[in-house]
């Protein structure tokens, strides 16, 4: 649920090149997205949304309430961070010390601490770096995080020439190498330059995985200009998801270490939806505070 600003010949312009939108099913997170949309952070997303297949034909998605940040996606993240002292910036490598007394280092050399309690939200490859670099018995975590796996998605983000209406706001694809693409001004909140964001496909992404950003927003461009004549960007810029789509998950929503003060939770552990990575952090802060 990221947000990138930036600017380009036409002007400033707000992406969202990762989620694209967000749906509710629990009462947890239709709780947390209607206080959002309360203060002004979260909106419900009504533009023309389409699956359109490998010969052209187009057809409605279902039907379904569709939320979306204001002014972009991360503002709803920043909302659930709303009270919290909020740290930034500084990578962690592992833990030391013992259950109950747990102190993080970082990249830089600094450290802080003692925690009582620790909650780590990393994507499985990361955590299992982590946590073997780290003071204590993570052997369940760890075994758990090798099972998981993720999908990458490359995401380009273009602003065309000149606006352009292809018939639709949001594009579901079959066939090809964009899987998905989406008009950022259709978007409540948004204004500016018209503005789009494509996702790859997970194959092809997969397939292009340490392919140059260049290499991928050329391909990706000159697909959909072919397919539905997009014009070619005056702007465009590049960003690889190594970690986008949940493909085999644990099935819990979190795991604890033996001694219950260290724990991983995530959407890898349940599946590739927003409300699953809430559901996941929800249950392990309940865990931990036990």
């Amino acid at each position: 649920m990221s947000t990138r600003r930036a600017e380009t010949p036409l002007g400033p312009v707000r992406f969202d090149h990762g989620a694209q939108f967000i749906t509710a099913k629990g009462e947890s997170f239709s709780t947390l997205l209607q206080e959002a949309q309360t203060a002004g952070a979260a909106d419900l997303w009504t533009g023309r949304t389409v699956s359109i297949d490998r010969g052209g034909n187009a057809e409605a998605l279902r039907d379904k309430t569709r939320w979306v940040g204001t002014p972009g996606m991360s503002a709803i993240v920043k909302h659930a961070l709303d009270g919290f002292e909020v740290h930034t910036s500084a990578r962690a490598r592992h833990v030391s010390g013992e259950p109950g007394a747990w102190t993080l280092h970082f990249e830089d050399g600094q450290s802080d601490g003692p925690f009582d309690r620790l909650a780590l939200t990393l994507p499985p490859e990361q955590l299992i770096e982590f946590l073997a670099r780290s003071d204590g018995d993570f052997s369940d975590l760890i075994a758990e995080a090798l099972e998981a796996r993720l999908s990458p998605c490359w995401a380009v983000m273009t602003v065309p020439p000149h606006p352009v209406d292809l018939g639709f706001d949001g594009a579901k694809l079959l066939g090809g190498s964009v899987r998905w693409m989406a008009r950022m001004n259709s978007r409540p909140g948004q204004d500016g330059p018209d503005a789009w964001v494509l996702h790859a496909s997970p194959d092809w992404s997969e397939a292009f995985l340490e392919s140059d950003p260049e290499t991928v927003t050329r391909a990706l461009t000159e697909e959909v200009f072919i397919r539905f004549g997009l014009p070619m960007p005056e702007w465009s810029q590049a960003h690889r998801w190594r970690y986008a789509l949940v493909t085999d998950a644990p099935g819990m929503p979190y795991r604890l270490d033996p001694s219950g003060t260290l724990g991983c939770a995530g959407d890898w552990r349940l599946g590739p939806r927003a409300e699953l990575a809430w559901d996941s952090g929800d249950a392990l802060g309940d865990a931990l505070a036990d």
